[in-house]
């Protein structure tokens, strides 16, 4: 009895999974054209280089469009020195980076969307200083193309959010 009552639980988690009425597409035009209407401006530093050169490529900039909004970010960036495990030290750092953004209507002036993503990683397996130095600025590198990557995912959701 026991069998038939799993198996037809199952069934109904299976039916009612089905449900639901989640959709997923690509970006369409009109939606590509909305993100090359974006200015975003320049963010200072080696890392504000980086961020702001993968965030241009992310959202499809084009110089011949009108912008229509502006973005502007800050990037930050901190760490831990010691990572512990109960009892024991160990010599990795733990290093957290956010960027906070201002999306802005430039006719308006109107801040329509304001948000922060933080992103974290776990560097310094290697016991030289020179190692330790390469893996923090490589570790800050992949950190901040990571967090232009969301950013401009978040960007694409709120202005597909504000299509429909």
């Amino acid at each position: 009895m026991s069998f038939y009552r799993s198996i037809l639980a199952v069934l109904m988690l299976v039916m009612v999974a089905g449900c639901n009425e989640i959709s997923v597409r690509g970006l369409s035009g009109n939606e590509y054209d909305q993100l090359a209407t974006i200015e975003v401006v320049d963010t200072g530093g080696r890392d504000g280089q980086l961020y702001t050169r993968r965030l241009r490529e992310r959202l499809s900039m084009n110089d011949g469009t009108t912008s229509v909004y502006q973005l502007t970010s800050t990037i930050s960036a901190s760490s831990i020195s010691t990572l512990s495990v109960i009892g024991s030290s160990s010599k990795l750092t733990k290093m957290t980076m956010t960027a906070r953004f201002d999306l802005t209507n430039i006719a308006t002036g109107d801040v329509e969307l304001s948000d922060s993503i933080s992103t974290n990683a776990t560097l310094g397996a290697v016991s030289s200083y020179f190692g330790k130095d390469e893996s923090e600025a490589n570790g800050k590198e992949r950190l901040t193309k990571l967090l232009a990557d969301r950013v401009a995912r978040r960007i694409q959701l709120f202005l597909l959010d504000a299509s429909d």
